[in-house]
């Protein structure tokens, strides 16, 4: 890691003297470092033989920041602003504070930005990515990676191009993406099988990231080969058997749930989470999910109260953590239920709020990313194969045309689709706006004046019926289930034949129209101002308004007012936020 050349800033005498005392300051706020005198030991050491030193030690925290505090005074004093950058980078590596951390990385990148040289401010942007990805911070992680990759490209850095594009599959896969991670991830293990066979913490890392794409995808017997490869190498003497096996442990646990063997599942989640080192970053999400898939064991085995503990458990890690995996969801849905099922209102309402923040974190964070992904990172990257294509193929015009071509139709696709897209979104927001802001009287209580005789029907039996459907309407009778023009037309006191006719003729609609447009409008109107019906599934509104499946109140819904259900309810509760 250490820097091919160095880049001195100033040749001036002054300016270089005044730089010096800028660095100074800046050294000077960090923690203890004001204080800080270079041990006599290693006062005429230069600055390699002390970062060597530092190598061989790095775990050691404190020895670590005695030597690292050290390089950085003589680089600030051979004025290298690319050692200066290094030992930043290396030394956030130590900060506990978040602020302390990304403060050191960012400095280390600003000073080394434009630099030219191989390694840095890729190997900041680096840490500063995955720091964040550890922590669930995917936006942040994504702005980070993609800088490196702009970086790493200009300086031809292929090692930390590919590494990047596994992270970035990383962050795929915590939003749901699994089929798009699943290549990126298998392209990084080739990568490292060709070219760092050697590197056992390298190979482990690869190998776990990518049996857990396969579990995601489904292909479990792909998941537990490369598992029980990961475990057997895990064994070799070192840290390996400290950092690694209870990680692969866990997720060989979950494997084996999917794969039906709930008693084996246990055993191995239990063992692997009593490996884990609970306090690290490293393991949080490996701890939240061997504790949720425990509960999913004791569910599959009855024993919802052992179960309830877990998840509880589950939600306690995450209110200190704050990370949001996916898949933990469906254990505030068992709480929640649980909580309502003993009249335990206080809790059944807690629980219901920490769902509605843990499907907004998700849902905004995993619609702002992938849409971010799509832009900066899948498009310029076919793009990029497209460029390769066409550089290729140069000198056959025909099958270079044909390429152009072809790409140029996908181009076009691409656009088309994402203009679609907006176009579609944007005429939802109208919609969902129009519904929000118009009168809350129904529009279906409103008739036509048109005259009766032509439909067959006197007039005197046409004010009843329709002074019968007035007060139909008023009573919210129509919420009812299974009505139908026999059982309204006996309401009413007239017959069926009648009740058709007016409904065709004054409200200009079917009876199976009118019926679901009243319960719709009433639906739009109680999700405005109601807001324990905004936490109801689908199916609860569905039979809250008279609806006997969600699917039949869905058609209805988006029949009568042009948007989804799901798309509205979701809408209210950020308008709500």
């Amino acid at each position: 890691m250490n820097p091919k050349k160095t880049y001195p800033f100033f040749t001036s005498f002054y300016i270089r003297s005044f730089f010096i005392l800028f660095l100074s300051s800046i050294l000077s706020s960090i923690g203890q470092e004001k204080d800080f005198e270079v041990p006599d030991s290693l006062k005429f050491m230069s600055y390699d033989s002390i970062y060597a030193s530092y190598r061989k030690t790095w775990r050691d925290t404190i020895q670590s920041k005695i030597y690292l505090r050290s390089c950085l005074k003589k680089a600030i004093t051979e004025n290298n602003t690319i050692k200066i950058a290094q030992t930043y980078c290396m030394l956030s590596y130590y900060a506990v504070e978040e602020s302390e951390k990304i403060a050191l990385l960012d400095r280390s990148i600003e000073l080394s930005k434009g630099s030219g040289d191989k390694m840095y401010p890729i190997v900041a942007y680096s840490f500063k990515g995955g720091y964040y990805l550890k922590k669930c911070k995917y936006s942040l992680a994504l702005d980070s990676y993609l800088a490196l990759l702009s970086v790493a490209e200009k300086v031809q850095n292929s090692e930390f191009i590919t590494v990047t594009k596994h992270n970035i599959a990383c962050i795929k896969t915590e939003i749901g993406k699994h089929q798009e991670g699943l290549p990126l991830f298998k392209e990084n293990f080739a990568h490292i099988i060709a070219n760092h066979s050697t590197d056992t913490t390298r190979f482990l890392k690869s190998s776990i990231a990518l049996a857990e794409s396969y579990r995601y995808n489904k292909l479990l017997d792909s998941a537990s080969l490369y598992n029980s490869k990961a475990i057997q190498l895990s064994k070799k003497p070192g840290v390996y058997y400290d950092r690694f096996y209870g990680k692969i442990i866990v997720n060989e646990g979950i494997n084996l749930f999917f794969k039906h063997q709930y008693k084996t599942a246990y055993d191995s989640i239990s063992k692997g989470l009593l490996m884990l080192n609970k306090s690290s970053i490293e393991y949080i999400k490996t701890h939240v999910l061997g504790e949720f898939y425990l509960g999913k064991i004791y569910l599959k085995q009855q024993n919802k109260l052992a179960a309830k503990t877990h998840f509880i458990k589950v939600d306690s890690i995450l209110q200190k953590e704050k990370i949001t995996p996916i898949e933990i969801r469906e254990g505030y849905e068992f709480l929640i239920n649980s909580f309502k099922t003993y009249g335990q209102k206080e809790k059944q309402l807690e629980y219901i709020n920490k769902l509605l923040k843990f499907d907004s974190i998700i849902n905004k964070e995993a619609s702002f990313v992938s849409s971010r992904l799509f832009k900066e990172f899948d498009t310029p990257l076919l793009l990029k194969e497209k460029e390769v294509l066409i550089t290729e193929l140069t000198g056959d015009n025909k099958h270079l045309n044909l390429v152009v071509i072809f790409l140029s139709i996908i181009s076009i696709v691409i656009l088309l689709f994402l203009y679609i897209q907006f176009q579609k979104k944007k005429v939802y927001q109208q919609k969902f706006e129009k519904l929000i802001h118009q009168n809350t009287q129904n529009q279906s209580k409103t008739s036509k004046n048109n005259p009766s005789h032509d439909i067959g029907v006197p007039d005197d039996t046409v004010k009843e019926i329709l002074t019968g459907l007035a007060w139909f309407e008023q009573n919210h009778l129509y919420l009812h289930k299974n009505i139908s023009t026999t059982s309204l037309a006996k309401d009413i006191k007239t017959n069926t034949k009648y009740l058709s006719k007016v409904i065709n003729h004054h409200k200009n609609k079917n009876f199976i129209n009118y019926i679901n447009e009243l319960r719709i409008e009433y639906a739009v109107n109680e999700l405005k101002k109601n807001k324990t019906l905004k936490n109801y599934t689908i199916q609860g509104i569905a039979e809250e308004m008279g609806f006997n499946t969600a699917e039949s109140f869905s058609s209805a819904f988006k029949k009568s007012t042009g948007i989804k259900t799901s798309y509205f309810i979701k809408k209210l509760h950020s308008e709500m936020v």
